[in-house]
């Protein structure tokens, strides 16, 4: 019997396969685009906690009556694996820094993606 979805020897024919297939691949995109965002994510956390360390250490560099305090934060931004972008000092003492830091490591498809590095910001200095 042969009709529609059947071959000559009475064998169905069906869409499972290619179903199959786009249910993969659905997943798969689902996945990856879920590692990208986590990646985007921890670079944001990642910044924050180096800004605040920089800024720390620009501080007490500062308090401990360094000249130039922002040596101090290059040092620990760049131990990090991150880039101070800006480092001021206040007329009150107070230091306040920017980072930025990139990606997941890689970074080929964010960087396709057009994506920038993940940038905080943080002050420290003396208490008032």
């Amino acid at each position: 019997m042969t009709g529609p979805g059947r071959t000559r020897d009475g064998r169905s024919v069906g869409s499972a396969g290619l179903l199959t297939l786009w249910a993969a691949t659905v997943v798969v995109l689902v996945a990856v685009l879920g590692t990208l965002w986590a990646g985007v994510v921890v670079a944001r956390h990642r910044a924050g906690r180096v800004a605040d360390l920089a800024a720390l250490a620009a501080a007490q560099s500062a308090v401990t009556g360094a000249t130039a305090p922002c040596p101090a934060a290059a040092l620990v931004t760049a131990a990090s694996g991150a880039t101070l972008e800006s480092c001021t000092v206040s007329d009150d003492g107070s230091v306040a820094v920017v980072v930025a830091v990139t990606g997941p490591r890689g970074g080929g498809l964010l960087r396709w993606l057009g994506t920038e590095p993940a940038r905080a910001r943080a002050r420290a200095g003396p208490s008032p």
